[in-house]
């Protein structure tokens, strides 16, 4: 007959047993034993013994037996890891056989533990930063196996702080009572804070360190990013003193001589110097630079991976598919130079490039097998000479065709509104070349990037889906993100041309004018899920910018692809802009209207002709005196500036935000006449270029950037005008056109009032250099984007009353460095020198721009 149990304590263990006393109500019968349960033995009892934290109740419930049911050996084996896992308890199952069954007995024994472990001695840092390098900052409870690894936790954690001479004891002390919980503190004695004086190299004599203007450095230290640093401009104190990095800075520099041909070179530190208080420490570095190698022999071999009947990749010599003199012809390290990894990358890229014309491509995102790659060369050294016999080793992968153009992302935008700008078509043997031009084209519409959250939206990007069962067939995808729906920016500054401002602009660069939402009254939620008014790639820009000298209204519609043939779309362009500018000689009332249609002559030339009509009129002239030509226009009132208008350009860039290789060429023309009811007749030619060259790769792997730009334009009067309004003059100098000049602070000068005259002809010019000095990565990719530069820049430029007319002796020039933060808040400084100039010439040494969202 079953019968209910209780649970009572004998002797420090627990004994599960059948009571006395009125008989219990009949259960409902318990299912027929199968014949393995049958086999085994009935638990009569169970008893356990040696616990102290935890009850034996809640052992004997983790075992998984029941009194009364057959012993169940799988599920006892199960309960003891249980009991180890969730209560640090050591236990075994010792079967007694008594009558009618067997007794289990089960001795434990419990893992010492502190429930509230102590720290002392800790002045610099927290306990709860202790905590949190401790692993403990989510638990209370430290058993004692576990101290020795807190301790080195806590040791490692001061020396990444700077604490290189901190001290942990784990002091165990019997806890009350005398059982298992035993005190366990932490004593800890942290020691001064070690600062880095100075990092002092000897021997380094083919990369001394050398710095000019402070921000541009060269020699060891940079070449290998060193991280320990003495006092700096922005670190007074110096770098905190972490060994682990004073190794890594040694293992750098190391990798630098090797890089660079340096093979037997020996980077080691010498001695560390403390102070007597310990707290600052000057490291010697001692270089054995030897000699460095050169190159006795260059030669070619190519590969394929093959797979094996295990399914195991080998690589197998094959037959080169372009003669290896030629491909010997497009390489740099040629017997006699020096052994450096630079030229070997510089030499890897031409190759790849070659290849590339043949269809074999590398990508990261194509399988091995049909990628190209430029694989670890094989190296032969000759101690005895110092030279290297190299084997350049490529696997020359598969010819990629492509089968489909795909995009994935574009959840709202027409599929022809990226196909436009995509210079590659199904069927065509694969173009590493136009993929790229094609995706910078994608970036350079920015309807898929997020110019207020660039650190957290990844930029389009493309890859490769191999055709399952057709080698050599892949297609190729664009994934990107749509952007977002409106830049709503409401800025304020100060603008050392332009004074102080605040802007407020409205702009959707992906609007679609037919897509109406289905309710007005929902109009906002379904133009925030891009869901109304979205998706075509037209552009609405709506701006309003109040101002202290400059105050402008602007709105802008553009469809780019009006007829939706997208191979060669007809653009269509409606531009109406309202400013009034406040100069030092007269007021600027200016209302212009632009209307152009465009057409796509090929995927980076573009054409535009439209017409241009303002109504110009200048007021409020200063008493002290101004041209003569200003007060002639301010006498004729109001006037109207009327006539067809010409623009032709072309585009190859990288990126369209912060341009590092390509070009940027515009030629402009305008023809003003009484026949299309001008006021003026004048004609205008204007030729704008810029030119951007990678020079280079920082550690960061971002590439600095030497940029050139050229500016020249001419107006030419006709008919009864014999000279270009003031208004419509050209002006030089400030920080958009010559830095190290005021803004319009160029000569000619009006030889009565000293204002300037404008010119009728002009040419600007800069060479610049611009040095990536920060930047942050984006997630989601391994891509980093530029937050903080520097540049040095040279501008020149002239300035000529004639049309068609320019005197060179009049040449000014403007030098100086530049300081830019690109991210997250738009700010320019620009500390400029004329270098040469002319009486008249009004000075700006520190100009820049600045800005706030």
């Amino acid at each position: 007959m079953a019968a209910a149990f209780t649970v009572a304590l004998l002797g420090g263990g627990v004994s599960a047993q059948a009571p006395v006393g009125p008989p219990a109500p009949a259960p409902t019968p318990a299912p027929a034993p199968t014949r393995a349960q049958a086999a085994l033995p009935i638990v009569k009892s169970i008893v356990v013994e040696g616990q102290e934290r935890y009850t034996a109740e809640q052992i004997a419930g983790v075992l998984g037996q029941k009194i009364g049911s057959p012993f169940d050996p799988v599920a006892a084996d199960a309960g003891l890891k249980r009991l180890w896992v969730s209560f640090r308890v050591i236990a075994r199952v010792l079967r007694v056989d008594v009558e009618g069954g067997v007794e289990l007995r089960v001795p434990v024994q419990e893992l010492p533990v502190d429930r509230d472990p102590r720290f002392i001695g800790n002045v610099e840092i927290s306990e709860k930063k202790l905590r949190e390098w401790s692993l403990l900052e989510d638990k209370a409870e430290l058993y004692l196996h576990e101290a020795g690894r807190v301790r080195q936790r806590l040791i490692d954690g001061y020396r990444r702080e700077g604490f290189h001479f901190a001290e942990v004891n784990v002091i165990t002390r019997p806890g009350s009572g005398g059982g298992v919980a035993p005190d366990v503190i932490f004593e800890i004695r942290e020691g001064p804070k070690v600062r880095v004086e100075r990092f002092l190299i000897r021997g380094a004599r083919s990369m001394p360190d050398s710095r000019f203007l402070y921000f541009f450095k060269d020699g060891l230290s940079h070449l290998a990013s060193r991280e320990l640093w003495g006092p700096t401009l922005f670190n007074w104190f110096g770098e905190r003193f972490v060994q682990e990095k004073l190794e890594a800075d040694l293992l750098a520099m190391r990798n630098v001589y090797r890089d660079r041909g340096w093979l037997d070179a020996v980077v080691e530190l010498e001695r560390m110097e403390f102070s007597d208080d310990r707290s600052r420490v000057k490291l010697h570095v001692r270089v054995d630079e030897g000699p460095r190698y050169t190159v006795s022999e260059l030669s070619i071999r190519a590969v394929e991976w093959v797979r094996s009947a295990d399914g195991a990749e080998t690589l197998r010599d094959v037959e080169l598919l372009a003669p290896q003199d030629e491909l010997l012809a497009l390489c740099k390290l040629t017997p006699g130079t020096f052994f450096e990894r630079n030229t070997q990358t510089r030499d890897a890229a031409a190759l790849r490039e070659r290849y590339d014309t043949l269809g074999r491509i590398q990508h990261g995102t194509l399988p091995r097998a049909m990628s190209w790659s430029f694989l670890d060369p094989e190296l032969v050294f000759d101690p005895a000479s110092h030279t290297v016999k190299v084997t350049y080793r490529i696997a020359q992968g598969a010819e990629i065709r492509l089968r489909e153009i795909l995009f994935n992302g574009i959840q709202h935008t027409r599929d022809r509104v990226l196909r436009r700008e995509v210079s590659v078509n199904p069927g065509e043997r694969a173009n590493l070349r136009e993929i790229e031009r094609s995706l910078a084209r994608i970036q350079a519409t920015r309807y898929f990037s997020d110019d207020f959250n660039r650190a957290a939206h990844r930029d389009p990007y493309f890859r490769f889906v191999p055709v399952e069962g057709q080698p050599g067939l892949a297609d190729l995808e664009y994934v990107v993100a749509e952007g977002r729906v409106i830049d709503l920016n409401i800025a304020g500054g100060v603008d050392s041309d332009n004074g102080a401002f605040a802007v407020l602009t409205s702009t959707m660069r992906n609007f679609d004018i037919a897509d109406v939402p289905d309710s007005w009254g929902s109009v906002f939620t379904e133009v925030y899920r891009k869901e109304a008014f979205h998706g075509a790639g037209q552009l609405v820009n709506i701006e309003l910018a109040p101002g202290t000298r400059v105050s402008r209204f602007r709105v802008n519609f553009v469809e780019p692809d009006i007829f939706r043939t997208h191979l060669r779309p007809i653009s269509f362009d409606v531009d109406l802009r309202k400013q009034l500018q406040r100069f030092t000689t007269h007021d600027e009332d200016r209302f212009e209207k632009r209307l152009s249609f465009g057409r796509k002559l090929t995927f980076d030339i573009f054409v535009a002709l439209g017409l241009r009509h303002a109504d110009v009129e200048v007021s409020r002239l200063d008493a002290g005196g101004v041209p003569l030509s200003l007060e002639d226009q301010q006498l004729r009132g109001e006037e109207q500036i009327v006539g067809p208008t010409l623009t032709l350009s072309t585009r190859s860039l990288d990126n369209l935000l912060v341009p590092r290789k390509g070009y940027e060429l515009r030629y402009s023309a305008g023809w003003y006449s009484q026949a299309f009811g001008s006021d003026y007749e004048y004609l205008t030619n204007e030729l704008r270029g810029d030119l951007f060259l990678p020079v280079g790769m920082t550690a960061e792997g971002i590439a600095p950037v030497l940029h050139l730009e050229m500016d020249v334009g001419a107006a030419q009067p006709y008919g009864d005008d014999f000279a270009v309004p003031y208004s419509e003059r050209y002006f030089i100098g400030g920080a958009r056109s010559l830095r190290g000049f005021d803004f319009r602070g160029i000569g000619p000068f009006d030889p009565l009032s000293r204002e300037p005259l404008g010119g009728e002809t002009f040419m600007t010019g800069t060479l610049e250099f611009l040095y990536p000095l920060h930047s942050i990565q984006q997630p989601g990719s391994y891509q980093r984007i530029e937050a903080l530069r520097g540049g040095l820049f040279v501008d020149f430029g002239v300035l000529s009353a004639d049309p068609w007319s320019l005197d060179f002796s009049d040449l000014r020039v403007g030098a100086g460095f530049s300081l830019g933060l690109a991210y997250p808040l738009p700010l320019q400084l620009n500390f400029g020198y004329p270098l040469r100039r002319f009486e008249g010439d009004d000075r700006e040494t520190f100009s820049f721009t600045f800005g706030f969202r």
